[in-house]
């Protein structure tokens, strides 16, 4: 009966849970984990292990058991979220939900027999009437990855994990790969986070001042998708092994045995030793991403081609002197707005990532090119360098680094060191090479990292056995600009303009509705201020479906934005209406004032973005 009701709550109220447990329930071995009536008259459970039982409770007294296990935890702050790892019969979240009844919590088991066993034993009624917020059957890495981000996003304190012990000595693999991934989850949104917050603003002012170009040169993706199949491509990056391959990289360019993609800072060290690679390819955000080019600028090197991510930090191509292509990015939401193919095809673009490297794969593959070849990839230090010669402003690597440095193999299989942004690019770049069919990836570093889905050669032996007939055409970027759809674009850019007026109205609408909320609290007329809540949210929901707001305003502010929309989910836990309507005015209020300010920051440039366009059209 127990087991009939618990499975009824799952599906109403946990319904991913629900749907785990029935594709698998087939394969549960329900010989594995036995209940045993303990001394004391409780039920306890154990599995054979080595020959012999090993138990999940103590077989005398589990609830005395639990007790000590619950003892540790005194000071439990009520906006604390806890993780039960490890769900045995729930004796230790019984006591402790008795002590600490306004926390959050979720019950992680990664074990499915034991949830079933649970399940069978423990009524989720009483539960429910805590805080129970999810029940999660960690048993693949998929769902462990997903449950870890959403508990980050929706934690706004402290997140504490309550473990049953004998679970993990049980199944200690378990929880060390539930402990790996949460310390990478965390580190990768606290990257993540910080990226966004760096380049938020970046990505979108870059993206509306590099519209023109875009609109006038070609979509390297659209023109020459699939044109290079079979052609060897080498990317070139900055690592310190650059410096052992200059002489065969000068031999591959003469004699046109591959297509060259420098990327990053490479050009610097290529330019160093007088190599011209065919193609520099660029993405970074930053404002001082154009002097990395400031070689080609001032000696005006026309024969280098620079295919750039559209939102490229925006002096980078002014001025540019060879043949510019370019890239629609997927932190781009101005060309996603306002551009559509004539053949109402699809405008591939490419995902951003760590590293211009990364992104540049996507391209290569995209292209056609293979195999890519990496050339000084190292992404990690070799003895005292993280970087090639010719880059006058990378030193070696300081002792700070070498602190915090992270040890990971390289293609020899020794241990090195390296970085955690390098270990990201690493991972980045393993993942393409995971979801991209086909893709033929050979890694040349000698002394870099492994890299998963790659191959080990040495440059010189490629050359010798592969590399051995010209393959490069001339002209072989040669191609009109891309023709996008005009009418598309005349439709959008007065669709714009509409939606930036009707922008400014929500702003005004939405702070009227704020001064009057905080009219309603302060007269202690709650029962108002809750109907003004429903307007509050309805006008939330004008800003989410204005266009001028989705294609600038919210993805420059991304962050808060989502910091915001988390917090709502937790103010339905303040009980106090007073306090909640305190914290709803200051929540909302420091949100629009970003928001207005931002757009009193871009309408200068959108103004230019609209004569942009306007000369395109008159030209077209």
């Amino acid at each position: 009966m127990i087991l009939i009701d618990n499975i009824n709550i799952l599906k109403q109220i946990y319904p991913a849970t629900w749907n785990k447990l029935k594709e698998i329930e087939k394969n549960i071995d329900t010989e594995l984990i036995q209940f045993e009536d303990t001394k004391q008259g409780n039920k306890t459970i154990y599995m054979e292990k080595d020959g012999k039982k090993s138990y999940l409770h103590s077989k005398y007294n589990p609830i005395r058991e639990a007790e000590t296990i619950i003892d540790e935890y005194r000071d439990v702050d009520k906006d604390t979220t806890v993780i039960f790892y490890g769900a045995g019969l729930g004796y230790h979240i019984d006591l402790f939900l008795e002590r600490h009844p306004d926390v959050n919590y979720y019950i992680y088991e990664p074990i499915p027999e034991v949830l079933y066993n649970y399940l069978s034993y423990k009524s989720l009624k009483r539960l429910s009437s805590y805080k129970l917020k999810d029940i999660v059957l960690g048993n693949d890495e998929s769902t462990i990855r997903t449950f870890i981000n959403h508990l980050i996003d929706k934690s706004s304190k402290d997140i504490l994990h309550v473990c049953l012990n004998s679970h993990i000595n049980l199944f200690p693999e378990e929880y060390k790969r539930f402990l790996e991934l949460f310390k990478e989850t965390i580190v990768d949104k606290k990257t993540s986070i910080g990226v966004e917050l760096n380049f938020q603003k970046k990505w979108i002012t870059n993206s509306m001042k590099n519209f023109g170009d875009v609109l006038t040169t070609p979509n390297i993706l659209l023109e020459k998708r699939g044109e290079f199949k079979g052609k060897p491509a080498l990317i070139v990056s900055a690592g310190p092994s650059l410096n052992e391959e200059i002489e065969n990289i000068r031999y591959i360019k003469e004699k046109g045995l591959a297509y060259i993609f420098s990327v990053g800072s490479a050009i610097r060290t290529l330019l160093h030793y007088n190599i011209h690679p065919h193609v520099v390819c660029t993405y970074d955000p930053k404002p001082g991403n154009h002097w990395i080019y400031k070689g080609i600028k001032d000696k005006r090197i026309s024969e280098i081609a620079m295919i750039y991510g559209s939102s490229v930090g925006y002096e980078t191509i002014i001025d540019y002197p060879g043949e510019r292509y370019h890239m629609i990015t997927s932190q781009d939401t101005v060309a996603g707005y306002y551009l559509k193919n004539k053949d109402n095809s699809e405008i591939n673009i490419v995902y951003d990532a760590p590293s211009i490297a990364v992104v540049t794969i996507q391209l290569l593959y995209e292209l056609g090119f293979s195999p890519i070849i990496l050339v000084g990839q190292n992404l990690g230090y070799k003895g005292e360098k993280a970087y090639s010669d010719g880059l006058k402003y990378k030193e070696n690597i300081t002792e700070e680094q070498r602190e915090k440095a992270i040890s990971v193999v390289d293609v020899y299989g020794e241990k090195i060191l390296t970085s955690e942004v390098f270990n990201a690019m690493r991972q980045q770049i393993e993942h393409y090479i995971r979801v991209l069919p086909n893709i033929n990836v050979i890694n040349t570093t000698k002394g870099g990292v492994h890299i998963e889905g790659t191959e080990f050669i040495e440059l010189k032996k490629i050359m010798d056995e592969n590399l051995k007939q010209p393959i490069v055409e001339a002209n072989w970027l040669e191609g009109s600009k891309t023709a996008y759809d005009l009418d598309y674009l005349i439709v959008q850019k007065d669709k714009m303009d509409k939606s930036y007026y009707k922008a400014l109205k929500i702003n005004k609408d939405y702070n009227t509705i704020l001064d009057k909320i905080v009219k309603s609290i302060n007269n202690r007329n709650f029962s108002q201020a809750e109907n003004l809540y429903i307007k509050l949210d309805k006008e939330l929901r004008k800003i989410e479906n204005n266009d001028f707001y989705k294609t600038f305003i919210l993805p420059m502010n991304r962050v808060e934005y989502k910091l915001l929309a988390d917090s709502i989910d937790r103010l339905n836990d303040i009980k106090d209406p007073y306090e909640k309507g305190n914290i709803i005015v200051e929540k909302f209020r420091n949100f629009m004032k970003l928001c207005t300010k931002n757009i009193e920051e871009i309408e200068p440039i959108y103004k230019e973005l609209k004569k942009r366009i306007e000369k395109y059209m008159g030209g077209s």
